[in-house]
Parts: C-alpha cells; structure tokens; sequence
C-alpha cells in the first residue's frame, strides 16, 4: 500500500501478512519458502480458519498464479482460491 501501511483482512482487521510470518510456518515449509523466493514467489496472505492450520497462499512475480504453501513443504497450484 502506497501509504505504508499493511493490507488488513476485511472481517476481523488482521493484517493479511503476519509480522512473525515465518514463526509460524513449519520447518519444511521454511525450507520451501527460502526456495522458492528465488524464484520470485512471495507470501501473498494467511488465511486463519477457525479451528483449522493457517493456510499460507502465495504469488508467483506475475501475481497471476497462486499457490499454496502445505505443511509439509509442498506446493498446491490445483487449489481454487477465492479471493476477495
């Protein structure tokens, strides 16, 4: 945002990127992070179901094709997120 300020989750005003991103990711998925952000690849946004494991979503450098970060490193491009 041009104004420094972090994007906020519309419902319940929680930044759409953690500060303490990486703290709760697993190690795997770490690993797979430091990876794949040679790549171009960046944490878009977590979702936080309730009840459920974060979701970890991110954007290739085109910010035309998403993926998810799974716990165990991997990624899910087949995954149809909806976002808002």
């Amino acid at each position: 945002m041009s104004n420094g300020e972090s994007p906020k989750e519309r419902r319940v005003s929680q930044v759409a990127i953690p500060d303490n991103v990486k703290s709760i990711l697993t190690d795997l998925q770490r690993q797979a992070l430091a990876r794949i952000e040679g790549f171009g690849w960046s944490v878009a946004f977590v979702r936080r179901p309730l009840f459920q494991p974060d979701v970890v979503v991110l954007f290739d450098p085109s910010g035309k094709r998403h993926a998810i970060l799974n716990e165990d490193g991997s990624l899910d491009t087949a995954t149809v997120i909806q976002v808002r």
